[in-house]
């Protein structure tokens, strides 16, 4: 796998209907595959979860089946498009283009990076030879986590013959970070690659909510207007910016209108937590505000308390003095009802009239203001 550029592997058991019906598509795939490009290297392979339990758990396959990508060895992402043999090969054809994965930003200057800035996203300055060995061995690692970044590249013409070669990472699209690593060793540039971008603020959409769901990590999220472009703030666990108006049962849950948006949210996936800041109060000082310093990871939270509370339990034990309380606010209702209810009976009870009691059934009897058998018509 380490000298493929592209695995696809689908993850199946042979009880499951659906692993069933996936295996004849994904081979009629491979096949497929193999007759149009017989030179290529990308492996298609299946590992079988009742045979293969140590894959199963490393790969964390918690539902058959399961398909994921790997590039040059490393775990990149999971499929979750249609099984048809036609969508899986057009997918494979798009993985194996890295233009197709990693948009490249042109510029004749290493003076003109910051023209290709992206708030949200961090930017990496590849400042090698187009081509060159160590060009394309980054390139392999920013594809691990293309959909985190901005690539700042020299233009092909630009062979950078009397400028340094560097590899910067920025934040802030101000400061820069640069590599001090060996730029031969694949697994240190993409694990530096990585650390720089962990936590990046993502936008949460249909298409990649369930990833992040299966993952159980607790989310961050800023439900926002569609054209609201200037919450660019910074979080910490997991942050994501999401259009409030695609999760509207999100907004009913919290009798929440798109007017009301901004609005912040952490879901933990057992309980969800809403922050007790409104609209623009949720980017004050003190609470939660952009980040300048370059040394500051992505997603820093200046005023920590309302994740730090997550992880402290203060908002769990919160949510269960509510119900605490609320249960013996309905507890004292109750037995206050019960006490009236007994008082009221030793006060009236009267041992003469025990065991008698209006009859209901007297209404039934005829009577001048309604039909009845006692009216003369009939």
């Amino acid at each position: 796998m380490q000298n493929s550029r592209l695995t696809f592997v689908s993850f199946t058991v042979k009880w499951c209907p659906y692993s069933r019906r996936l295996q004849d598509s994904f081979y009629e795939a491979s096949e497929l595959y193999k007759q149009k490009y017989p030179d290529r290297k990308t492996i298609w392979g299946n590992v079988k979860c009742e045979e293969q339990k140590e894959l199963e758990e490393k790969y964390k396959i918690y539902k058959y089946p399961t398909l994921k990508v790997f590039f040059f060895g490393y775990l990149m992402t999971e499929y979750r498009g249609s099984r048809s043999a036609e969508e899986l090969m057009e997918y494979v054809e798009r993985m194996e283009n890295t233009a197709n994965l990693v948009k490249l930003n042109e510029v004749e200057s290493l003076t003109q990076w910051q023209m290709h800035v992206v708030p949200q996203k961090g930017t990496l300055i590849l400042w090698f030879p187009r081509g060159s060995p160590p060009f394309e061995l980054i390139l392999k690692a920013i594809a691990l986590i293309h959909d985190r970044l901005t690539v700042v590249v020299p233009i092909a013409t630009n062979l950078l013959e009397h400028e340094e070669h560097k590899l910067w990472f920025s934040l802030d699209g101000e400061h820069v970070q640069t590599f001090d690593g060996s730029i031969t060793n694949f697994e240190e540039i993409a694990e530096w690659i990585k650390q720089k971008s962990l936590g990046m603020v993502r936008e949460l959409t249909f298409e990649n909510m369930e990833e992040f769901a299966e993952d159980g990590t607790p989310m961050l999220i800023l439900l926002r207007k569609k054209d609201d472009n200037d919450s660019e703030t910074n979080f910490k666990i997991n942050p994501f910016m999401t259009d409030g108006s695609i999760l509207k049962a999100v907004l009913r849950h919290y009798n929440k209108e798109i007017d009301d948006l901004p609005f912040l949210i952490i879901d933990q996936f057992v309980h969800s937590y809403l922050s007790p800041w409104n609209g623009d109060e949720i980017f004050a000082n003190g609470n939660i505000k952009k980040v300048n310093q370059f040394y500051l990871k992505p997603v820093e939270i200046l005023s920590l308390q309302f994740v730090a509370d997550l992880f402290n339990e203060a908002h769990h034990r919160k949510y269960h003095k509510k119900l605490d309380d609320l249960m013996k606010k309905i507890t004292d209702e109750i037995e206050k009802i019960e006490k009236e209810s007994e008082l009221e009976e030793k006060t009236t009870k009267d041992p003469g009239t025990v065991g008698k009691q209006e009859s209901v059934f007297k209404q039934l009897k005829p009577a001048k203001t309604r039909y009845s058998f006692a009216k003369e018509e009939l």
